[in-house]
């Protein structure tokens, strides 16, 4: 007897948006619920029944769904399938390990969750994954390959699945290498497929490719050889799809995969022989990612798609700049640069006294001025403690110069508080010290992870201390952190500053913000970079994180400025 489900109703979150990714398999579902950033709010597997009947399916992935989203929080539902879909991602045209021939995949589960359902093949969910969050996020133009029981294959051209005219295209795995090879499954003969799947690499050798993998690690001469052919077939492969896409990379999936350091050199030979510089100028073979995570992520980016095409809900994806976009870029970068001046000029600063002082204990000694040995020995004493501090000082700026700043777009990720709160000390200490303010940092815990972007976290906490350093020489500037009882870490500072300098208008950031210029307008006026400015750029950077900027006076004339940011778990 089969559960009576509930009575679908509508989605009932506007405030923190999500979707359902769904990974169908021929033996367990994988499904996950995640917001606009990809973060996996919950996630769940259940059996796929047997026989694989579509009825019988349906019915466990909408009761999985209930469970994964008792609340109603979701707005769509992605999935992804083992075979074709057609172009309209509704109809499941093949699954062969489910027996499934046209069948209406997304009307059968509308019909029953009440939630906009949209589908593709598994291989381009997985390549979408890797595309947004994966391997391939730095990059417009992809290809994916999976190495597994197959050889499966996804296209992203301009960040968007290319699917073909009936929604069968990019199928990477079937085109033809050796014409009199074995035959595929599809018909064809000696396609990719037949020659670097996990049933070719059986047929071939009898073993399972971790196994040949395990061999090359401890250097089994076949093994290494059977790589070294692997890597020549699948370069001849990729090569004639570098020719027809030209491609900015190629990620690598499936298990096999992770024997990619045996057969990579002779992948690369093979493709440097076959394709001419101009069309693999800046290439890269890269492996996956993301795993067995890959294909719900990349089913739920089809969600979000879906969502995007139709105005419902905002996305993640990057678009046109906007004016507020463009703005916060702009005065991110020069305070960025401002910083970098400022650290220089005070390292600079700081290193003339100890050079000074060598060049003058080395000119006494040089000109026979010690009265005796010994004080020959103390002057040599002192230049070396002085050389020493300059080394301290320039192994500090090696340090700072390579901390990141937020340049690039937002990447949310679980950010050790105490390894970033540890970078922040470095680029202020020497501001601080020349303007006699006292840096207090309370112990933090160091299992404690919050979920922001760690260089744009970096530069806005520098913001806020550098600003707290210049309002009063002599100041005392606290640092701490709270855990609060709802998931959320509160960072605070304690800045001298009185709280009315903070009500200063800034009507120019905030107008940019409301307002939608047209084309032929003018730009607005560039104000000039003032605290209060500065502030309120800050608070757009943690709104971007999902995260908040707000001050509380502290009487009798000193302001705390919290930071509030989502609590993450790592295992």
């Amino acid at each position: 007897m089969t559960a009576a489900m509930p009575t679908p109703t509508s989605p009932t979150n506007t405030q923190n948006p999500q979707v359902i990714g769904i990974d169908l398999g021929g033996t367990a579902i994988k499904l996950g619920r995640f917001d606009a950033q990809g973060r996996t709010l919950k996630s769940l597997t259940v059996p796929t029944p047997q026989p694989p009947e579509p009825d019988a399916v349906l019915e466990a992935i909408a009761a999985a769904i209930h469970t994964l989203d008792p609340d109603r929080q979701s707005l769509a539902v992605g999935i992804g399938t083992p075979g074709p879909v057609d172009e309209t991602g509704r109809i499941a045209l093949v699954a062969i390990n489910l027996g499934w021939k046209h069948i209406p995949l997304a009307d059968k589960l509308e019909a029953t969750v009440n939630l906009p359902v949209v589908a593709a093949n598994d291989a381009n969910c997985a390549g979408l994954g890797e595309s947004w969050l994966g391997a391939g996020q730095r990059y417009r133009d992809v290809l994916m390959l999976t190495l597994g029981t197959g050889v499966g294959g996804a296209v992203i051209l301009d960040g968007k699945l290319f699917i073909g005219r009936h929604g069968t295209g990019a199928e990477l795995g079937l085109i033809t290498l050796d014409p009199s090879g074995e035959t595929c499954n599809s018909g064809n003969h000696g396609s990719l497929e037949q020659l670097v799947s996990v049933q070719a690499v059986r047929r071939t050798t009898g073993m399972e490719p971790a196994e040949l993998g395990q061999r090359a690690a401890s250097g089994n001469a076949e093994a290494i050889a059977f790589w070294k052919t692997y890597g020549c077939d699948l370069g001849a492969g990729i090569a004639n799809l570098i020719y027809i896409f030209t491609p900015e990379a190629v990620i690598l999936g499936g298990g096999i995969s992770a024997s990619a350091p045996y057969f990579m050199p002779s992948l690369w030979n093979e493709i440097e022989k076959r394709v001419l510089p101009t069309s693999r100028e800046g290439l890269q073979i890269l492996t996956a990612e993301l795993g067995n995570q890959a294909g719900m992520l990349g089913a739920a980016r089809l969600a979000w798609q879906r969502l995007e095409s139709e105005n419902a809900t905002p996305s993640s994806h990057p678009k046109a700049a906007t004016t507020p976009d463009v703005n916060l870029a702009y005065h991110m970068a020069m305070e960025a640069a401002e910083f970098n001046a400022g650290f220089l000029a005070r390292t600079a600063h700081e290193l003339r006294a100890p050079i000074n002082g060598v060049i003058g204990l080395h000119q006494l000694i040089l000109s026979d001025l010690c009265d005796s040995p010994e004080e020959e020995r103390e002057f040599l004493t002192q230049a070396h403690q002085a050389t020493v501090k300059m080394l301290g000082l320039l192994d500090e700026v090696i340090q700072v110069s390579k901390i990141s700043l937020g340049k690039q777009r937002l990447k949310l990720q679980p950010v050790n508080l105490a390894g970033v709160m540890k970078t922040v000390h470095q680029s202020v200490r020497l501001y601080a010290q020349d303007r006699n303010a006292r840096l207090e940092f309370l112990t933090i815990n160091p299992g404690l992870h919050v979920q922001a972007d760690p260089n744009w976290l970096r530069q806005v906490l520098v913001h806020r201390l550098n600003h707290a350093i210049a309002q009063d020489k002599g100041s005392i500037i606290r640092v701490g952190v709270d855990v609060l009882p709802n998931q959320q870490v509160c960072l605070w500072v304690e800045d001298t500053c009185a709280t009315k300098h903070w009500q200063e208008a800034i009507d120019w950031m905030e107008t940019a913000m409301q307002t939608t210029p047209s084309p032929d307008a003018p730009p607005p006026p560039t104000p000039a970079l003032t605290p209060e400015l500065l502030l309120h750029v800050d608070q757009l950077v943690l709104q971007r994180m999902d995260s908040c900027l707000e001050l509380e006076g502290i009487p009798p004339d000193c302001l705390r400025v919290k930071f509030t940011l989502p609590l993450a778990t790592v295992s």
